[in-house]
C-alpha cells in the first residue's frame, strides 16, 4: 500500500523537484560564485554599536549615565538651592514608588520578551542542524547517486554556516549559496523514482528533513532582522530619565551620600538597558549565538565516514 501511494505521488513531486533542481545553480558548479545578500534597509551605525564589545559598551554606558545623572543633580540642586527638597522626600517617596513600579515591570517584562526571543532563536539553530544531520543519515536508503549528492550538501551547508552565513549575519545579511544547496537536495532526492520500499520511505523522510531544514533556516534569518523598534527604546529610555530625574528632587542631609544613591539608581537602570540591547539581536550583537552546533554537524558526519558502517559512508 505504501509503495504505491508513493508511486502515484511521485510524479508531481519529481517535477517540482525537477523545476527546483533546474532553476537553482549546482553549488559545486566552477560558474558558481558567492554572494552575500544584505538586508535593504540595515543601519551601518547601529550595526557598528550592535558589534561592540559588551564589556566595553556596558562600561561606557553606566560611565556616561552616572555623569549625566551626576551633573542633572547637582545642577538641580544649586539652581533651585532655595527650595527645601528635604520637606518633599515624603511625597516624592510614595510617587517614586508608583513610577518605578510602572517602570520596572515594563522594563522586566521587555527584558523577559528579548531573553525568550534568544533563547528560541537558540533551539532554531539546534533543530537546523539536527535536520541537517538528520537528513544526512536518512540518505542511507537512497540510490547510490542521489546518496552521494544529498550527503555532499548537507557536509557543504554545514561549512557553509560556519565560514560564511554565521559572519555575514552580524551584519544582518546571509549568504545565498545555502538557499542553492538546499534546493539541490531537495532536487536530488526528489527527482527520482523509488524502485522499492526502502527507496520510497527513505525519499519521504530525507524531503521531510530538508524541508524541516529549510523552514528553521527561514525563521533563523527572520530572527536576525526582529528586534525592539525605535518606539518601544524611545518609552524605555524616557521612563529610565524620569526615574533618574525624580531622584534629583528629594533631599539629604548628605550630598554626597545623596549622589551615591542617584548614581545606584542610574547603574541598575543602565544595565538593564545594555543586557537588553544586547539581547534583541541574537546573531549580531558580542552576545550572539555561536556557530557550535554546526561544528558539531561538520565533526559527526567525518566520524560517521570515518566509522566501520558501510552505509554511514559517502
Amino acid at each position: 500500500m505504501a509503495c504505491n501511494v508513493t508511486g502515484r505521488l511521485s510524479p508531481a513531486l519529481n517535477e517540482r523537484s525537477a523545476h527546483r533542481a533546474e532553476s537553482a545553480p549546482n553549488p559545486r558548479s566552477k560558474r558558481y560564485s558567492r554572494i552575500s545578500e544584505k538586508q535593504p534597509h540595515a543601519d551601518f551605525d547601529i550595526l557598528a554599536v550592535v558589534d561592540a564589545n559588551a564589556l566595553l559598551l556596558f562600561l561606557w554606558a553606566t560611565t556616561a549615565a552616572v555623569s549625566a545623572a551626576g551633573a542633572g543633580q547637582w545642577y538641580v540642586h544649586r539652581r533651585f538651592d532655595a527650595f527645601d527638597f528635604v520637606g518633599h522626600n515624603e511625597v516624592g517617596g510614595f510617587m517614586i514608588a508608583v513610577v518605578g513600579g510602572v517602570y520596572g515591570v515594563l522594563l522586566g517584562f521587555m527584558t523577559v520578551v528579548a531573553w525568550q526571543h534568544f533563547s528560541d532563536s537558540q533551539q532554531v539553530v539546534a533543530q537546523e542542524a539536527a535536520a541537517a544531520t538528520d537528513a544526512w543519515h536518512t540518505a542511507v536508503g537512497l540510490p547510490a547517486g542521489e546518496r552521494l549528492r544529498v550527503r555532499k550538501d548537507m557536509l557543504q551547508y554545514a561549512n557553509v554556516m560556519v565560514n560564511q552565513e554565521w559572519p555575514a549575519m552580524k551584519a544582518r545579511a546571509w549568504d545565498v549559496q545555502a538557499d542553492w544547496i538546499v534546493m539541490d537536495a531537495i532536487g536530488a532526492a526528489g527527482s527520482f523514482t523509488p524502485a522499492n520500499f526502502k527507496e520510497a520511505n527513505a525519499q519521504s523522510v530525507t524531503l521531510q528533513q530538508l524541508g524541516t531544514l529549510h523552514d528553521y533556516r527561514q525563521r533563523r534569518l527572520s530572527e536576525n532582522r526582529s528586534g525592539i523598534s525605535w518606539f518601544e527604546w524611545l518609552v524605555l529610555l524616557v521612563g529610565g530619565a524620569c526615574m533618574v530625574g525624580f531622584c534629583w528632587l528629594f533631599g539629604l542631609q548628605n550630598e554626597k551620600l545623596h549622589l551615591v544613591m542617584t548614581s545606584a539608581v542610574a547603574i541598575i537602570v543602565t544595565s538593564m538597558l545594555v543586557l537588553l540591547f544586547e539581547l534583541q539581536y541574537p546573531f549580531q550583537s558580542d552576545l550572539r549565538i555561536a556557530s557550535g552546533d554546526w561544528t558539531a554537524v561538520i565533526s559527526h558526519i567525518n566520524t560517521m565516514q570515518a566509522g566501520p558502517q558501510a552505509g554511514m559512508r559517502m
